[in-house]
């Protein structure tokens, strides 16, 4: 029998439960989509931020993974080097058995609407879906593509066994839009362009397979080029499976000291356990371990 090469805590303060942050998620986010903050595209960036189990392609788009995604976090703001247009909003960086997928997500405000009086593509749309078009232009270039790998650090067991596909999702208006007026909703469906995926606000729901995954920021400093924890979800549960992953993201404990919904005592338990599972990932008996679990 192999024993195992890490030590877990007896009675460790609990992470909240699924079935508690769910509901209160739920409302949050309602509350939000139905006040003035809607108007304004940097208090929905925030709170996707603060809650990245919302925010849809951790698991696909089109396609269904049982991987979890590198490095176990949404990236915030993901910068395509060389390219001059707007960023993406968040990005994941899914993969199954044979492709890595790159999902690049754009949000725009509920409040804006898909079509005109007229029935045409309204031009705020218009703008938006060119993003869309901008970012798959980049990915075009094969060279861009290996630039992808080598800045977002792609671990290699991934790169080296993996093609490289990209998705792109739009998150835009309301479906209260299309209610009324079914054939506009048919018209929306054919804007779709291949590879991609366009939503109303009202499809983003709380995915419990993502209730362990962070949100994170691609930075550059005198330490070099790093992911950098933004927010830690208070669902949060560590352990061996996913260590590996985790491990290559700084500033963990402080993310997690921000959370109000994390309490004083869980708070200091992730401080003192964050580093603990970062060495044991870099051994050698913790290095390849990827997939996520927790144990504590």
């Amino acid at each position: 029998m192999v024993q195992p090469t890490y030590h877990l805590e007896s009675n460790p303060p609990p992470p909240m439960r699924w079935d508690e942050y769910k509901p209160l998620l739920q409302e949050k986010w309602s509350s939000l989509l139905d006040s003035q903050e809607a108007n304004e595209e940097k208090n929905l960036q925030s709170f996707l931020e603060e809650h990245p189990c919302l925010i849809p392609g951790a698991f696909g788009v089109n396609f269904s993974s049982g991987h979890f995604p590198f490095p176990c976090a949404v990236i915030a703001q993901p910068a395509l080097r060389g390219l001059g247009t707007k960023v993406p909003d968040f990005m994941w960086i899914a993969s199954d058995s044979r492709t890595i997928y790159p999902i690049m997500i754009e949000i725009e405000t509920p409040t804006k609407r898909w079509f005109t009086r007229e029935g045409v593509p309204h031009s705020e749309f218009t703008q938006a879906h060119t993003q869309l078009a901008s970012w798959k232009t980049w990915f075009d270039s094969p060279t861009n593509k290996q630039v992808f790998i080598e800045y977002y650090h792609i671990p290699l067991d991934l790169r080296d066994t993996r093609r490289i596909h990209p998705l792109y999702v739009l998150i835009y208006g309301r479906r209260r839009e299309f209610e009324d007026t079914p054939a506009l909703n048919l018209m929306r469906g054919n804007l779709q362009r291949q590879d991609e995926t366009l939503m109303t606000y009202d499809r983003l729901t709380p995915d419990a397979n993502a209730q362990n995954l962070m949100c994170v920021k691609l930075i550059e400093d005198h330490a070099g080029r790093r992911y950098r924890a933004m927010t830690v979800p208070p669902t949060l549960t560590l352990g061996p499976l996913g260590a590996g992953y985790r491990a290559v993201i700084s500033d963990k404990e402080e993310a997690a000291t921000r959370k109000i919904l994390i309490g004083p005592e869980r708070r200091e338990f992730l401080v003192r356990r964050f580093p603990y599972w970062d060495a044991w990932a870099r051994s050698n008996s913790g290095r390849y371990t990827f997939s996520l679990g927790g144990e504590e």
